[in-house]
């Protein structure tokens, strides 16, 4: 997760990331329309052209579920796309994954800014807790997220 770059020190400056900015909230949108089927999905991430790198053997669904786990907040987007059972369900499954997230409901992506600023909501204690932080670390295979993603 993006939050394990802020732990990182880079080894020239001797500065980390978390000694120039600060994280505050872990943020995923979730297509509300497409989650079940992606989730479904036996695509792998190299096959869309999303891999970290070679021998990055994830399929989709595994990296929508990590970014589902690790974030704070949950925007499910297109909304308005659903009925008020298809919703439901989106947003029972998203609270079943991760039921600490705040889960806020948007279109078009749109919402109020103060919904998202203003509040800290990341740990890092409790980020440390996963079983999965830090995983890239230890096997020595991090890669940064513009790299991963090509963001």
């Amino acid at each position: 997760p993006v939050a394990e770059t802020f732990t990182f020190t880079d080894e020239a400056s001797g500065v980390s990331l978390g000694d120039v900015a600060s994280l505050h909230n872990l943020v995923t949108v979730v297509d509300a329309a497409a989650i079940f089927e992606e989730l479904g999905s036996v695509d792998t991430l190299a096959e869309r052209g999303w891999q970290a790198g070679d021998g990055d053997e994830r399929c989709v669904a595994h990296l929508l579920c990590e970014q589902i786990e690790f974030a704070d907040v949950l925007l499910v987007n297109k909304a308005d796309l659903l009925g008020d059972a298809e919703l439901g369900a989106v947003e029972r499954l998203l609270h079943k994954v991760n039921p600490t997230a705040e889960v806020i409901r948007s279109e078009h992506s749109r919402v109020e800014p103060a919904r998202l600023l203003g509040k800290a909501r990341f740990s890092l204690r409790k980020a440390e807790e996963h079983p999965d932080w830090l995983r890239e670390a230890r096997a020595h295979q991090h890669v940064p997220e513009t790299v991963e993603y090509g963001i």
